[in-house]
């Protein structure tokens, strides 16, 4: 039965079939030349191939060495290139943030207000109504509506999120149109319910993500519940009601506890935290 190949057999092969011998690849590894020349008879072995003919002036490659060669040559090339990647400092850590659809917009939008190429994280944005298990690591940070409840959570509050009616500047004064439904999972949402309660009954359109009433809002074809932060960044839609007091819900960012030390995690939630509590709004598209 052949044996696991170790890896670093294959390097000192390398060093041996480049210096054409024991003694050179001794010279240049460290590695004194009984010790290369039975890991060369242990890669031969776990290869169950004779890689080398042993003469008196040194090692000379067999058809299969060279074989073996040049796909190390590639190996070590590739080796190199890894190491160049570590040494420039790009390596950095991939911070995964979850939020429902709006605050990941409004996240995206106002992107160069918290992260910069320059920073020693990169962001990674989930979009969706579910809460992704922070404890099981599916994500790094998550934007939640409420404070964290278990005790491996651990939480910062950055603000709130209200909302309200809305529907285009343009429809006519003392008209009051019909409403824009939820269907699916945003129907059991908070928005989504209250909207069942208060208007189900008149809603003639309806879409599956909340996302995709904004162009028939603002075209005029219904009347549509907003975050405010969605709603007020579009000049061409008016708010037709005040705040509704009880869908207004806190804004915290969540994260493990073991990781909310750990550099990157840290810079990310202080970076997302300072934005967020200035409370911005989502850039409006054409």
């Amino acid at each position: 039965m052949k044996r696991n190949m170790d890896w670093e057999d294959l390097r000192l092969f390398l060093a041996v079939a480049r210096a054409g011998g024991l003694a050179g690849a001794a010279a240049r590894t460290g590695v004194s030349a009984a010790t290369l020349g039975r890991r060369v008879s242990s890669l031969e072995k776990s290869l169950n191939l004779r890689l080398v003919e042993r003469e008196a002036r040194g090692y000379r490659l067999t058809p299969a060495g060279r074989d073996l060669l040049r796909q190390v040559e590639d190996m070590d090339t590739a080796a190199g290139s890894i190491a160049a990647w570590r040494d420039s400092g790009s390596l950095r850590r991939r911070i995964r943030i979850s939020a429902g659809e709006w605050t990941t917009r409004l996240l995206i939008d106002n992107l160069s207000g918290f992260w910069s190429p320059e920073a020693d994280w990169v962001p990674e944005f989930l979009a969706d109504l579910r809460n992704r298990d922070v404890a099981r690591r599916q994500i790094d940070i998550g934007v939640r509506n409420s404070r964290p409840a278990q005790a491996w959570l651990a939480g910062q509050r950055v603000g709130h999120v209200e909302y309200a009616v809305y529907q285009a500047g343009h429809v006519p004064s003392g008209s009051e149109p019909g409403w824009i439904g939820l269907a699916e999972d945003e129907a059991h949402s908070h928005s989504g319910m209250w909207l069942k309660e208060h208007h189900g009954g008149e809603a003639g359109i309806t879409v599956n993500r909340a996302t995709l009433a904004l162009p028939l809002l603002r075209q005029g074809r219904g009347r549509m519940l907003l975050p405010v932060f969605v709603g007020d960044a579009y000049p061409d839609l008016v708010r037709v009601s005040d705040p509704i007091e009880s869908l207004r819900t806190e804004r915290w960012l969540v994260m493990h506890q073991d990781e909310r030390h750990e550099p990157a995690v840290r810079h990310a939630v202080s970076a997302l935290a300072g934005m967020l509590k200035r409370n911005p709004q989502m850039s409006p598209a054409p």
